[in-house]
């Protein structure tokens, strides 16, 4: 089943900044497209500076017009079993004792490293399935990386003053029609879209991120992010986003395993 293959991205050079921390943990990081894939690139190419001390493992899954639904974040989530060897292509388990002769990752440490998944909570119909997606997720060890309602209020929470906008306005994240949003902005964007867009100098949904726009409001965004929930199970009904913590992990050498 061709869907649960991860494509290698091509690697962008944000930073001329090298690896220099020994390699701790290896975070895998499987996500949906050009957005999370260059910001993540940016943190690994800026490990030095963000002080992060584990090694930082991008996977991505190509994303079609056909998979705009919940049907796509069950997609990511097969693609990481299919690679940590605990499922085939065609979703039949693998007994556990099988799972490292299949896992397609070469230098997985099962024991320690970190499998995660990103994905928005505004996947249309992933309400009907989310609970139990999560509930696979726990099963399997991999953490569910999700933002409410996307992942544009995590790249927001990189500017000061987060509050000054209201839970109605973030979770509404109305579309620019009529240009009741914002009389300057494209009517086919929505709202913290555009918020990013103003603060960073230009941004677009879906495509590559200019990641020096965002490396030195990081430690910002983490600490914004603790005044909305973090937690996957509140994020299914609640705004937040469990991207600060992910960032937090990264940068420990004392993580629970």
């Amino acid at each position: 089943m061709e869907r649960l293959n991860l494509r290698q991205p091509s690697k962008y050079d944000y930073s001329d900044m090298a690896d220099t921390y020994e390699q701790n943990i290896n975070f895998y990081c499987v996500s949906e497209g050009a957005t999370e894939e260059s910001y993540l690139y940016g943190v690994r190419n800026n490990k030095k500076e963000l002080q992060i001390q584990n090694n930082v493992i991008i996977q991505v899954v190509e994303k079609t017009e056909e998979n705009e639904t919940y049907s796509y974040p069950a997609q990511l989530v097969d693609a990481c079993l299919y690679n940590m060897g605990c499922i085939k292509e065609d979703g039949t388990e693998i007994p556990r004792t099988e799972w490292d002769d299949n896992c397609k990752w070469d230098g997985y440490k099962r024991e320690i490293d970190k499998v995660c998944v990103l994905f928005d909570r505004d996947f249309r119909g992933l309400e009907s399935v989310l609970a139990d997606l999560i509930d696979k997720c726990s099963k399997y060890g991999i953490e569910v990386i999700m933002s409410n309602p996307n992942f544009e209020l995590w790249l927001l929470m990189h500017f000061p003053d987060i509050g000054k906008y209201s839970k109605k306005q973030i979770s509404e994240n109305k579309k620019n029609i009529g240009y009741q949003v914002d009389k300057n902005a494209s009517k086919k964007k929505k709202f913290l879209e555009i918020e990013v867009s103003k603060l960073a100098g230009g941004y677009t949904k879906g495509s590559r991120i200019k990641f020096e726009r965002f490396v030195d409001g990081i430690d910002l965004a983490i600490e914004q992010a603790g005044s909305f929930e973090e937690e996957p199970r509140k994020i299914m009904t609640e705004i937040g986003t469990s991207m600060g913590q992910l960032i937090r992990k990264m940068k420990r050498t004392d993580i629970t395993i």
